[in-house]
């Protein structure tokens, strides 16, 4: 079990499993007039105990079906859920009395988790700007939780590509995803192929992009939205002057 703080801040919920479950499952009273969710939904929020409110969802939800994921420690949670929920306001799903609640749906989990800490980490840099402060520091602001990034393969970009392919995903699709805006299958599994690592800063990000596409189409999402998402999410580095 993560070791969670006891502090403030920022969560995103993500549930594994298809089965729909209420969101207050424990509350015999209220089950039956709660909204159910699953692996389909997704949920921020804030908290004034990070670890209360995990142990909370472990009641509900169960340990083994969730995702909990600290964005951001001791900052200003409440303007960061303000922002959070204008950000959101398309996805978030309504109670049985028509109020909007954090619950998302109709985005996809790990695309709105993305998005999620985004707005947190912009919120540290507009907030150390407005303090005039040099940089970023961790011990003079909030903590922001990053996860562990995967380090993408030559074979990686090659099984998503194949997959894209095979799923018949338009080769314009590809192109806007490409740092040069246009590419083609047969050109990038020529250029993939027999290669040990990925070299360079674009094609990083352009292996994240597929395998974000990849995954999302496999878990019912449709091409343009994920492609959308994908050059959200993961932009190409910019260019440097010289």
């Amino acid at each position: 079990m993560p070791q969670i703080s006891i502090s403030s801040g920022i969560y995103f919920v993500r549930l594994l499993g298809e089965e729909l479950i209420s969101v207050n499952d424990k509350d015999l009273s209220r089950r039956d007039r709660c909204i159910k969710v699953n692996s389909q939904n997704a949920k921020y929020g804030r908290s004034e105990n990070l670890r209360v409110r995990f142990s909370e969802y472990c009641r509900t939800f169960g340990v083994e079906r969730l995702r909990f994921d600290v964005l951001i420690e001791d900052a200003d949670p409440i303007t960061l859920e303000r922002q959070l929920h204008a950000h959101f306001r398309t996805y978030r799903m309504r109670g049985l009395t028509g109020r909007q609640n954090e619950w998302l749906t109709g985005i996809h989990p790990d695309a709105a988790y993305y998005q999620a800490r985004t707005i947190c980490e912009n919120f540290l840099v507009a907030t150390a700007k407005l303090q005039r402060q040099p940089s970023y520091s961790p011990t003079r602001m909030a903590k922001i939780h990053q996860p562990a990034r995967h380090i993408f393969t030559p074979d990686d970009i090659l099984q998503s590509v194949s997959y894209l392919r095979s799923h018949e995903m338009p080769e314009c699709l590809l192109a806007e995803i490409h740092h040069f805006g246009r590419q083609t299958y047969d050109a990038t599994l020529r250029h993939f192929t027999g290669r040990k690592r990925l070299q360079g800063d674009n094609n990083p990000v352009y292996a994240a992009r597929l395998n974000f596409i990849a995954k999302g189409h496999a878990a019912g999402q449709n091409f343009p939205n994920l492609v959308k998402e994908a050059i959200y999410l993961f932009p190409f580095p910019e260019k440097k002057l010289s």
